[in-house]
């Protein structure tokens, strides 16, 4: 990549230094090194990517599908290979005598008019093209086609598949285009002094790098994960392709104004790579209406098919589990969960028989050292199919994994156990009235009582108190710490010792959340998790995973909501969505992309959080900064798929009944949504972990 970005900037150094002229040298030279014979198309996106980082429109993708299509004129493929064909790709009516929107077209030789349903492609000189200045930089031209100079049959699958990958093309460029300009305000807002200090430093500026990084790397991963499906020929790549076009088409214009945003009125002159990163962006765009879906768009695909969204790219292992938990949730699939009801204890036990609970930890503690992956495939499903196991599953990551690394063989032999047999109930002593997703501000304090430790303080808003067997709690025992964070320890605390009060509020979610009072509360020494004064590094060495579980949770009643409401899509189409191209099934196809985005995410955090695992370098950093992307996404996808699906669906969505659509679960989910981005540190908060995790500060 190195020497192709040498190559960009020495010949085309963003339009401002360039013509018409010099792309056709472009072209030229490109074509010497290769670009138009790439190899696979993992290489011939590489290269779009960076032509969109550079704001230039050489057609790439259009040479590589072209050769694609003129396998039978292998003399015009290698006059495309050698430039001597400079050649761009047009959806058109095989008569069509001009073109209308070419980009590069002042540079092109010919154009191969590709019938979009398939039938007789020509490869056909440009006779002369004029010009059509605006947007795009160079201009778009209107090309006058001469006679055809080498004609292919293309068949409907063969037409789909160029089409597919054409928009693919626009789309990755567009992004790149992006990409480069937020990274580019990324490092504006480093250096930039305002009012004394740098940009990066104001609330507003990371709330937005934040968002737009989120969508960014959302972007990315749907690419990918088009490009993989295209090149193992996967019967829903063209599925695939189109949920990363669709949210390209949302994000990318978003992302570079946002930019524009940070880099101010020096981004704004020409002279900075800004200007012409906008008009690429805009551009492509604009252009990929005049190359149509092959098979409309994502609601028309899915609701036109018995297709489902694409399955996420895992392990063997975890593809396993999945298959596992998936046909067990089936058998006990019910409506939307009811909180206020807690475990189902069969369940629990079905699925403790099966020794789900724990399977991560090493065999030494009862595990059998199974992947995060597996590990997230058991919450998404269990969270998909609504089974009533929450608590179980909780105790596993809060409490388990800390005991598993921090853990007596004392405290083992207590708590491991009754946690893979789904019996512990424990509650989550983090929050209190002036610390919540602040908690190195904590109060409540333990103080050393020879081999006791004793306990005063409040905790708020905590889940099951009343019920709980015990409360995992974070305390502090240096009151005189000069960092904050050192003077924390974490305790297992029996919520029948003497001097804890609870006070009963119920939730907006339907749960049951306490005001835990500790009024001179003992406890011995024993209960005591990790060193003293270490309990922050007790709760970070988790915090990755529990962030990534709650957020697959979270996911997986997204999946279960969007599934629930294209069923009802699909059962009558035009009444509950409206005809191809209306706004009920453009806002179909944005929760495809939400959902979509969201499983990605999570695909990627659970494998940076495994690299981290395995101490590899930089790891962590990521998959902490994966995991709170995951985070934020599946809290905010939760609540526009409940608002959308109520709207969409009208009053009986607001139901929470067996025969509601969904049985209840999107006027659950919107209920729950608010705990989705507070949980674990509120959704602004974790925006700005994700910004101080870019560099800005």
């Amino acid at each position: 990549m190195d020497e192709i970005t040498e190559l960009l900037t020495r010949q085309w150094n963003y339009p401002d230094l360039a013509d018409d002229a010099a792309l056709a040298r472009l072209w030229r030279t490109a074509a010497a090194r290769g670009w138009f014979d790439p190899g696979d198309l993992t290489d011939a996106v590489a290269l779009v990517r960076a032509t969109g980082a550079a704001a230039c429109p050489l057609p790439v993708m259009d040479g590589f599908v072209a050769a694609g299509l003129l396998t039978e004129a292998p003399e015009t493929v290698a006059r495309i290979r050698s430039a001597d064909v400079r050649i761009v790709v047009a959806p058109a009516d095989p008569a069509a005598e001009t073109i209308p929107f070419a980009e590069g077209g002042t540079a092109a030789s010919h154009v191969l008019v590709l019938p979009p349903a398939g039938g007789r492609a020509s490869v056909r000189p440009v006779e002369f093209a004029v010009p059509q200045p605006g947007l795009a930089s160079p201009a778009w031209a209107r090309l006058h086609l001469g006679g055809p100079q080498a004609v292919v049959d293309v068949g409907p699958e063969q037409a789909g598949r160029a089409l597919s990958l054409l928009r693919l093309g626009l789309t990755v460029r567009a992004m790149a285009a992006a990409r480069r300009t937020h990274d580019r305000s990324l490092a504006h807002a480093k250096v930039r002094r305002q009012f004394g200090r740098p940009i990066g430093g104001f609330g507003a500026v990371q709330q937005r790098a934040a968002t737009r990084e989120i969508e960014l790397r959302a972007g990315e991963l749907l690419i990918d994960d088009a490009v993989r499906r295209h090149a193992e020929h996967a019967p829903d790549r063209i599925l695939a392709t189109e949920l990363a076009v669709c949210h390209a088409v949302a994000v990318a214009p978003r992302i570079q104004v946002s930019a524009h945003h940070n880099l101010g009125a020096g981004g704004y002159f020409e002279e900075h790579q800004a200007p012409w990163l906008f008009r690429r962006v805009h551009a492509d765009i604009a252009l990929l209406p005049s190359c149509p879906p092959p098979l409309g768009t994502v609601a028309d695909i899915l609701l036109g098919t018995a297709a489902g969204l694409p399955a996420v790219a895992s392990t063997a292992p975890a593809a396993a589990m999945r298959e596992q938990v998936r046909a067990f949730g089936a058998e006990h699939r019910t409506g939307a969960r009811a909180f206020a009801k807690g475990d189902d204890p069969a369940l629990v036990a079905a699925m403790s028989a099966r020794k789900w609970f724990g399977m991560t930890w090493p065999t030494a503690d009862g595990g059998r050292h199974a992947t995060l992956a597996e590990q997230l495939a058991l919450q998404d499903e269990t969270a998909y199919h609504q089974l009533p196991v929450a608590h179980a599953m909780a105790a596993v990551s809060v409490v388990g994994a800390p005991v598993v690394t921090y853990g007596t063989s004392e405290q083992k032999a207590t708590y491991l156990p009754r946690i893979q047999e789904g019996t512990l109930t424990f509650c989550l002593g983090y929050s209190e009235p002036e610390a919540g997703s602040d908690l190195a501000s904590l109060t409540t304090t333990a103080i050393r009582d020879g081999d006791d430790w004793v306990i005063n303080g409040t905790k708020s808003w905590i889940a099951n108190a009343h019920t709980a067997q015990y409360i995992w709690l974070a305390v502090r025992t240096d009151v005189d710490a000069k960092l904050p964070l050192a003077g924390i320890s974490m305790f297992m605390v029996p919520m029948a010792s003497a001097g804890i009060a609870t006070e009963q509020h119920q939730a907006l979610s339907g749960q049951i959340c306490c005001t835990v009072t500790f009024d001179d509360v003992r406890v011995s020494d024993s209960a005591r998790i990790g060193p003293v004064n270490r309990g922050w590094q007790v709760i970070t060495d988790t915090l990755t995973g529990e962030r990534l579980l709650l957020a697959s949770d979270i996911a997986g009643m997204c999946r279960r909501q969007f599934d629930e409401l294209l069923a009802a899509g699909r059962a009558d189409p035009d009444r509950v969505l409206g005809p191809p191209g209306s706004a009920g099934r453009a806002r179909l196809s944005g929760m495809a992309v939400q959902v979509q985005a969201v499983n990605v995410l999570l695909a990627e955090a659970a494998e940076r959080a495994e690299q981290a695992e395995r101490a590899e370098r930089g790891a962590a950093h990521t998959a902490r900064l994966a995991a709170a992307m995951a985070g934020v996404l599946a809290a905010e996808a939760v609540e526009q798929l409940s608002r959308d699906a109520l709207e969409i669906l009208g009053p009986a969505a607001a139901l929470h009944t067996p025969d509601a659509p969904g049985a209840g679960i999107f006027e659950l989910g919107l209920r729950l949504s608010v705990l989705a981005f507070l949980g674990g540190g509120t959704n602004d908060v974790q925006r700005g972990l994700i910004a101080r995790g870019l560099g800005l500060n």
